[in-house]
């Protein structure tokens, strides 16, 4: 899969996002001096982009959830080619495939993810059963930020707690779907950022312009994010509105198929669906 996305990724993406800075710089004077301002404006779009297409969850959520998963990742990968086409590469360039795999973490060096392409090609018709699920899983869970690359290292403690944080996230997610809006979108935030950090130090690296400052646009503080508390406070009103659902529907006698919990399923779906739809349609 990642070798797959990272070669759809240049090739349909790779040219709008060269199209799209090759139209910013003509517009701004002085092309280099705002490098790094044009570099902020791409992460700004990747990250509203990624918590837009991320976020649309609720209701039945595990039907949701591949879809915003990959639209969140080729928002990341637009970002991705955007800031590497900033820094000087060709985002259409074939080459770029390998800069993306490791990016994302699947190879440490841009030589064994160009060899593992050359291998990878000639085997693309058919898979076959040697596809690691849980390979493919902790990929997933890198570009979400569950887990780190080899160079920013985390925990034990810290990994524990976010594997934690995720299986009660699913578990309480199937009675109360209305939390996946915010958290997920806090979530998609803080890891497109910290994805854009290691593709401008990357790229930098590898030859190009520096776009972005010194520890990119995810640095860490440690003061208490005003961010953070409204997520904070959605999914604890989240939390609430199921409740008020089931008050409505013991209040009411509502019954589906001569049952009280058939009408408060089917209230949850809806509810939490139109949710959804609506943030969606408001932010995109």
């Amino acid at each position: 899969m990642p070798e797959r996305m990272a070669v759809f990724a240049v090739e349909f993406l790779g040219p709008p996002a060269a199209e799209w800075i090759a139209q910013r710089r003509s517009e701004l004077p002085g092309h280099e001096a705002d490098a790094e301002e044009l570099g902020h404006q791409v992460v700004r779009r990747g990250v509203r982009s990624s918590v837009t297409e991320g976020s649309f969850l609720g209701g039945p959520f595990m039907a949701l959830l591949p879809i915003a998963f990959c639209g969140a990742l080729l928002a990341q990968f637009r970002m991705v080619l955007e800031l590497a086409a900033l820094s000087g590469r060709d985002p259409r360039d074939e080459a770029v495939v390998a800069d993306l795999l490791v990016i994302q973490g699947v190879y440490p060096t841009v030589v064994e993810a160009a060899a593992a392409l050359r291998e990878a090609r000639p085997a693309a018709v058919d898979a076959g059963p040697g596809v690691s699920w849980w390979s493919t899983v902790r990929r997933q869970a890198y570009l979400i930020g569950l887990v780190t690359s080899q160079d920013q290292p985390s925990g034990k403690m810290r990994r524990a707690a976010g594997w934690a944080g995720t299986i009660a996230l699913v578990l309480i997610g199937f009675v109360v779907p209305f939390v996946w809006v915010p958290v997920c979108a806090e979530m998609y935030r803080r890891a497109t950022n910290k994805l854009a950090g290691v593709s401008a130090r990357h790229f930098a690296q590898h030859g190009g312009t520096e776009v972005l400052p010194v520890g990119g646009p995810a640095r860490r503080r440690v003061t208490l994010r005003p961010g953070f508390l409204l997520v904070a406070v959605r999914v604890l009103l989240a939390c609430t509105v199921p409740v008020a659902i089931v008050l409505v529907v013991l209040a009411a006698d509502l019954r589906v198929a001569d049952a009280h919990w058939s009408t408060v399923l089917l209230a949850f779906f809806a509810v939490a669906a139109i949710a959804a739809l609506v943030w969606y349609l408001l932010r995109r």
